[in-house]
Order: structure tokens, then sequence, then C-alpha cells
């Protein structure tokens, strides 16, 4: 079991075994902005349909549930509510979420919704209840460009929500997915989960496996040099022969003006998602490219 795992339980348990879905993820979201550092967050969250929500949260009690840890129905609920799952955490967050309860377990409901929303506005951008739970205030805008631009984007170090977020802040409309088999054991990040998460939050998804690299010639890359060579092979070969592809880009570019080509590295210069943009800006010089 993972230790974020751990405290999910544990928070089940300290508001007496059961919570509904939407306030677990309220108080859930609280803890982790509230009692943990910013460089050691179990969870990290997106603007969803009601307020701050955590696809990997979810994910986690989905297996929860099947190690029969939970019972998720209309609330998340200890299957044992006798057990103490508090004892399995480290000392310090053992204070922590004991002192979490006492001081937030005033808030529920609508109540809990509001504190949030009123303290943390960014997560309400895609509030359907929004206008209900605040009826007199205005919802929060973020100011982001609306200019045609290319992005390159590498999950390596994200978690499904913390990539989310950068997309949304970047005001990206399409992702295409440059990965020859999009397969991927980090949550969320494979192809039918990817499309699945993202479209919710209505950004589109398109893979284009024509412009991927071969698994096996990605193994033994252990220098600058090998890399540079790999990609070099790359764009002699398979870039060379692209023009088709490379178009739809472009026209992909031209309808949804903000799209992020994305594969798995966290360094683009190690990426060959880098080599298609550069192909691509070659072909539309005044296109603006950002690596984020």
């Amino acid at each position: 079991m993972f230790y974020r795992q751990k405290l999910v339980l544990s928070l089940l348990q300290v508001f007496g075994g059961s919570l509904e879905k939407t306030e677990f993820q309220k108080y859930l979201f609280l803890y982790t902005k509230i009692c943990q550092p910013t460089d050691k967050k179990d969870y990290n969250f997106v603007p969803y349909k009601y307020g701050c929500f955590s696809f990997q949260s979810y994910a986690d009690v989905r297996n929860l549930e099947q190690a029969q840890y939970i019972i998720y129905n209309e609330c998340i609920e200890l299957k044992n509510k006798d057990a103490d799952y508090i004892s399995l955490l480290d000392n310090t967050d053992k204070n922590k979420i004991i002192k979490f309860k006492e001081i937030y377990s005033k808030y529920k409901g609508d109540d809990l919704i509001k504190y949030v929303y009123e303290k943390y506005p960014y997560y309400t951008l895609n509030s359907e209840i929004f206008s209900r739970i605040c009826p007199n205030k205005d919802r929060y805008s973020l100011e982001t460009s609306s200019k045609t631009q290319l992005f390159t984007i590498g999950y390596e170090a994200e978690s499904i929500d913390d990539y989310i977020n950068k997309l949304i802040k970047n005001n990206i409309k399409l992702v295409c997915d440059v990965r020859k088999n999009p397969i991927s054991r980090k949550y969320g990040f494979s192809k039918t989960a990817m499309q699945k998460i993202i479209e919710k939050l209505g950004i589109q998804y398109i893979h284009i496996p024509q412009l991927g690299i071969e698994s096996e010639q990605r193994t033994e890359l252990n220098t600058i040099d090998d890399y540079n060579k790999l990609f070099a092979t790359y764009e002699k070969i398979t870039l060379a022969n692209a023009d088709k592809y490379l178009d739809e880009i472009l026209n992909l570019i031209s309808k949804y003006k903000r799209v992020a080509l994305t594969c798995f590295e966290a360094d683009y210069h190690m990426c060959h998602r880098a080599r298609v943009a550069n192909a691509l800006i070659k072909k539309r010089p005044d296109l603006q490219l950002e690596h984020i």
C-alpha cells in the first residue's frame, strides 16, 4: 500500500469512518494544502465539476475498494471501522491529521465547499455549482492567452493532476500524443485513460503514432551523444517522410489555436517531441513554441 493510501484511510478514520464523496475531496484537498509542504504533496488537484478534485485520489479509492479496505457508494466508507489506520502514519502526520480534524470538522456540506471556494478560487473554474454555493460572487477568471501557439509537455515527473493543471493554465485546447506506444505504468497516462480524463476538462486528444520512436530504439541511451544520434536518425528517416502527419498537426493548430505535443520525458532535449516541434516551425516559421 502506498503511503498516500494510508493517508486516505486515516482521513476517513478521523472523520468517523465515512465521508460523502465531495466532502472527502474537499477535506483531502485542505489537508494537502495546509498540512503538507509544497515539495511533498501526496495529492494534487484540478478544477473540476464540484471544485477541487484529484483524479489520482479517485484511482486510489477505487484500488482500496478492490482491496477490501473501503466501500464506495454514495459515501466513501471504511469497511472495518475498528481498524487503526492512523497508526500507519509517521508521528508528524499522526499529529497533523488529528489536529486537522479538530479544526476543520466544523465545516460540512455546502459550508465546506464555500470555504474552499473562497480560500482557493482557482478551483472554481469548472464548478457546476458555483452560482448556488456563492450566489453573490463572480467566478474566478484565469488570465490566459488565446493566441495561436505550439507547446510541448512531458509527464515523466508529473501526476495526472499536475499535468492537467499545466494544460489548463496554458489554455491548451488539444493534446497531440506523439508516443509510438501510448502505454504507461503511471496512472492516467495510457492512451485511453488520458483521453478520457483530459476530455472531461474540455481538452481534446489525438494520437499520432506515426511520429513516435520504436521502444527498442530507445534502449542504451546513456549520454547526450546517444540521444543526438537517435534523434538525427529520427529526423533523417521518420520526419523526412512525415509531411502528411506534420501537415495534419498544422491543420489542427489552425483549428484549435493552442496545441501541445506530449510524450514521456520531462526534459524536452531528451525527447523526440522537440524534433517534431522544430519540424513544424520549419514549415510554419511564424508559429511560437514553448516547452512547459
